[in-house]
């Protein structure tokens, strides 16, 4: 099987999504090494060359002699670059780890899988139009909620990791060939260590469905019933609201963190973490946290149910439910529990065996 992986859209310097990161990434190291791909061509951009500088001779990286398509270049690549490279290398597939296929894509024989990581864009389709504004602007809402229809309609192979992110895709359209084949984690859980930890970690978001004032809301509330309340620092890592002003100095803002940062954070300060939204398809900053041995509490949703155990899970209008679940966690009444997840050759397995029955 020879197949193509397009990564020129992303950074791997700069990356917004770590699960779309890591989909990328783990989907490519996998395919790198499975028996049945016998040409594997890596469409790829001058920050991800050291990243796959020592590969075996079946795999060829294609620098694309850019950086990271921005803008108006991200739809130059999308619509005209992508297809082009494709019909040069004329691979059996090409797998599109952001799931975002060219509208007119004229490949001959070559087919399509795409990695359709969720519909969150039909969560701003029932809001205001201000919260929307707020998220994406109209011109990239409405580009992105496009080419994610026409995935869903068009390619040979819908993937994706959780099965109600696979029932929402037929929900648009029935017709799609949609595989749940999940998520894959090489790095072995950590075991919640007996540390001093006094820490907790949450997320800032600027997204409004990630609803950060009410994770700072509930959050002050367990605090404001704790006699130790001051001892109590609050990490939240992300991009706050322009001029925020977070409730106290207790609260510790980072930035966007390196991910080998934020696993320190968890491991060597933090006793567990919160992260609370409207809508999530997956949930990966939960199971990052569970795999690095903390428990996280996480809104009560479909996709986060598929990952994180019911322990963890409260939901977003019951502030009693959420201040018990905090002290069980904070105090260690609650055993900690850590799903098994899949390894990436599993996942990369599955992903070609769905290629050989499309």
């Amino acid at each position: 099987m020879k197949i193509a992986v397009a990564l020129t859209d992303q950074s791997f310097t700069r990356t917004k999504s770590m699960g779309i990161f890591n989909v990328s990434m783990g989907l490519t190291r996998g395919l790198m090494h499975h028996p049945d791909v016998t040409e594997l061509h890596i469409l790829g951009n001058d920050e991800c060359a050291a990243a796959f500088a020592d590969c075996p001779p079946h795999v060829h990286l294609h620098l694309m002699d850019k950086p990271v398509p921005r803008r108006f270049g991200r739809v130059w690549w999308d619509q005209f670059g992508l297809p082009a490279a494709v019909r040069r290398i004329s691979p059996d597939w090409l797998l599109l780890p952001k799931g975002f296929p060219p509208l007119f894509p004229c490949l001959g024989k070559t087919k399509i899988a795409c990695y359709v990581h969720d519909v969150g864009w039909e969560y701003y389709t029932q809001r205001p139009a201000r919260e929307r504004r707020m998220a994406f602007p109209l011109h990239e809402y409405l580009y992105f909620k496009n080419l994610s229809l026409h995935a869903m309609r068009t390619s040979d192979l819908v993937l994706t990791h959780t099965q109600f992110n696979a029932d929402r895709i037929r929900t648009y359209i029935p017709t799609a060939r949609a595989v749940r084949i999940g998520i894959g984690f090489d790095t072995p859980p950590q075991a919640q260590p007996d540390t001093g930890r006094a820490d907790v970690l949450t997320y800032a978001s600027t997204f409004p469905h990630k609803r950060m004032e009410r994770t700072i809301a509930r959050l002050n509330a367990w605090l404001s019933q704790r006699a130790d309340q001051n001892d109590i620092r609050i990490h939240i890592v992300g991009s706050l609201p322009e001029n925020y002003t977070l409730p106290n100095a207790n609260w510790i803002h980072h930035p966007r963190l390196p991910f080998a940062s934020l696993c320190e954070l968890m491991r060597e300060k933090c006793r567990m973490a919160v992260y609370l939204s409207d809508y999530e398809s997956f949930g990966m900053p939960p199971v990052e946290c569970l795999l690095n041995g903390i428990p996280c509490i996480t809104s009560d949703l479909p996709g986060p149910r598929e990952n994180v155990p019911a322990q963890y899970l409260v939901p977003n209008d019951d502030e009693k439910a959420f201040i018990n679940t905090a002290n069980n966690c904070y105090e260690g009444l609650l055993p900690f529990t850590c799903p098994t997840f899949p390894t990436w050759e599993e996942v990369t397995n599955s992903c070609v065996q769905a290629m050989k029955k499309a």
